[in-house]
């Protein structure tokens, strides 16, 4: 597939060289445009290249939304139309690690406000719940690791995300809908921050008892 990613930090520096070791073309973009980018597309090396976020959501498969919180809705708008895309939400309604850095948005999980941005998308959440450096080490897992939590509400996008998340090395872990899955795997939520990927089994396991809480 082509994927875009708009946003051009460490979750995206961590997502390319698996995205493309796995075969897919990766189209990154930013709000201070591809001139910017060109130093880390040289860095990240063949089979990345740089557009303006208008052109990546026109030539994209499949985009990561991987921007900071605060600055997600201009950035979605000023792409244009998300009409029929498949996104993948990694954001968090957070401004760093620490318990201060939430940013409160009441009872709805981030996801679903995400969602509301995007009209026409189908947006699916993952790589959200754990610090990038897990991801980054856990994927491809050693041994028996390498679950993936994700959520959504179309079944189509969801079958797409799951077989990127294969293609990249992990078991992916339907965890529900947008609203159920999306707030139990938000960051801080029971399935989140345990400091590395899960055996599918012990996954399964803890999102069991985490529906039955």
């Amino acid at each position: 597939m082509i994927i875009g990613i708009l946003g051009a930090g460490k979750m995206a520096q961590m997502l390319v060289p698996k995205l493309v070791s796995a075969g897919h073309r990766v189209i990154l973009s930013n709000s201070r445009g591809p001139a910017s980018l060109e130093a880390l597309v040289e860095q990240l090396g063949p089979g990345v290249s740089a557009a303006e976020s208008t052109q990546m959501l026109v030539d994209a498969d499949l985009v990561f939304l991987a921007t900071p919180w605060e600055k997600t809705a201009a950035a979605v708008a000023a792409a244009g139309s998300w009409t029929g895309k498949t996104v993948i939400d990694t954001t968090n309604n957070r401004r760093g690690p620490r318990p201060v850095d939430l940013i409160d948005i009441g009872s709805r999980g981030s996801s679903e406000i995400v969602s509301e941005l995007l009209p026409g998308a189908q947006v699916v959440k993952s790589f959200n719940y754990e610090p990038i450096p897990v991801f980054a080490a856990g994927l491809p897992p050693e041994g028996d690791s390498g679950a993936v939590f994700f959520s959504g509400d179309d079944a189509s996008a969801k079958a797409k995300v799951a077989e990127l998340i294969r293609d990249i090395g992990g078991e992916p872990i339907d965890a529900g809908t947008l609203a159920e899955g999306g707030k139990l795997h938000g960051m801080g939520g029971p399935l989140s921050l345990k400091l590395s990927l899960l055996p599918p089994k012990e996954a399964r396991a803890l999102l069991a008892a985490a529906r039955l809480a």
